[in-house]
């Protein structure tokens, strides 16, 4: 598969980046801090730009099978005290992008507290760091997820992590109903972006938004 990775040089995006090369497939990598990216690969094209310019994302987009989203607003005063709206604006500019590539399927990473997980996670992260520091974060989050939701393509899938941590790799138990279920705890980097690549061909959560954890 050709696979587009948008945020490949944040966090999560480079272990995504990781595993697409280690799972075979040809990846063009979009970011704005490309001297971050270590791998190398003959099958990786590397993409400077910014996720809010049109031409950046078309340029990148040309040939691709699969688009993956792991950018984000960062925390920071600005956020605290004012919504963004990166996610929502870069992910309404992608999904243009790929329609007009004809570029059939999107694998969105948001997170824990957008839409109806909002009050969900560990006792710490939905009473204060949630609602106090990434309130105006998970509104954009959510706005991100009803863009997906309306966008019009089949084939797409709404990736919540819970919390993240630099853990080792540990089993994922992924949750479909957060009313209902186990509360989520944390999951590492690593297993996100291992998550984020297995949905490029398991088509089981299409048109879905699940969240994932590593279970204790």
């Amino acid at each position: 598969m050709n696979v587009l990775i948008i945020g490949a040089t944040g966090n999560i995006g480079r272990h995504t980046l990781h595993f697409t090369l280690e799972k075979g497939h040809t990846t063009n990598a979009f970011g704005r801090s490309i001297e971050k990216i270590e791998e190398d690969s003959p099958h990786l094209e590397i993409f400077k730009g910014s996720v809010l310019d049109r031409n950046d994302v078309l340029d990148a987009m040309k040939g691709q099978d699969v688009v993956i989203l792991t950018f984000g607003a960062p925390l920071k005063f600005d956020t605290i005290v004012k919504k963004p709206n990166l996610t929502r604006d870069g992910t309404e500019i992608v999904i243009n992008a790929m329609q007009r590539e004809k570029v059939p399927r999107l694998i969105c990473m948001t997170a824990i507290g957008a839409g109806n997980s909002r009050g969900h996670g560990r006792f710490v992260f939905r009473n204060f760091i949630e609602p106090i520091l990434l309130r105006n974060i998970m509104k954009d989050r959510t706005e991100q997820e009803f863009v997906v939701k309306n966008s019009g393509l089949d084939e797409w899938v709404i990736v919540r992590p819970t919390e993240l941590s630099n853990d080792k790799s540990k089993k994922v138990r992924i949750i479909q109903d957060i009313e209902n279920e186990k509360e989520p705890t944390t999951i590492s980097r690593k297993d996100v972006g291992r998550i984020l690549v297995d949905l490029i061909t398991d088509k089981t959560y299409d048109q879905q938004t699940i969240l994932i954890t590593n279970d204790e």
